[in-house]
């Protein structure tokens, strides 16, 4: 009876006018059709990823924050998003013969996920392993005070293995193995301390120190190749 009642008092409150019924656009505010709001109906489905504004507050370099923002949108230029765009005959990543997505240059090829292995125990607060895929990481954005270090390493990795990926291609660069990534993580993530001046400085240190002991270990992957 109580439901009964609740449906009559939703039912009392609608109004009715005697206007011509009109065709409405339903993914925008105002209710009028545009381009925009399509290209963002087929791209994010109407809604845009919570993560996604919360890239700008990491401590990162504004280059890496356009980095993030590019790839939190697929626009990264790998060579399945270069495909969409003009031909290209060889799709395969660099190291293997899959296709080169973002998520198997990011995630799933061997060098990645050495290198996201490491992230976990660098230092106490990393109990939990965020490199399964590029959701999984960027989920800790959202809550970037509490996970700020974190953040700005697993944003580190990325532009680093990005980087990597580029020299490789264009450079013609070798693998030289994994201890070199995992240099240029360290002095990268050195030169970023200046962002961490208001705050969690102390933690970086800490995880820096746990890295450059990860770096005195042997390593995983042989180089080079």
């Amino acid at each position: 009876m109580q439901q009964w009642m609740d449906l009559l008092s939703i039912a009392e409150s609608i109004s009715f006018v005697d206007d011509c019924d009109s065709i409405i656009w339903a993914f925008d505010g105002s209710s009028s059709f545009s381009v925009q709001t399509v290209y963002k109906t087929i791209s994010f489905r109407g809604i845009q990823p919570v993560y996604t504004p919360s890239i700008w507050g990491i401590c990162v370099p504004p280059r890496v924050h356009i980095f993030l923002w590019l790839l939190s949108n697929n626009k990264i230029l790998t060579r399945m998003n270069l495909a969409k765009r003009k031909n290209i005959e060889d799709k395969s990543c660099l190291f293997c013969s899959e296709q080169e997505t973002i998520c198997h240059l990011f995630f799933n090829y061997c060098v990645a996920k050495v290198l996201w292995a490491h992230l976990p125990d660098i230092v106490d607060i990393f109990h939990i392993n965020p490199g399964a895929d590029y959701e999984s990481v960027a989920r800790w954005w959202v809550s970037n005070k509490k996970n700020k270090v974190m953040n700005s390493f697993s944003a580190a990795l990325m532009w680093c293995l990005w980087k990597l990926r580029n020299e490789m291609c264009f450079q013609g660069k070798l693998w030289m193995g994994e201890m070199v990534l995992l240099t240029k993580l360290f002095n990268m993530l050195k030169s970023w301390r200046i962002l961490f001046a208001d705050g969690d400085l102390d933690t970086l240190d800490q995880a820096l120190r746990c890295l450059q002991h990860k770096m005195a270990q042997p390593v995983g992957l042989p180089g080079p190749i």
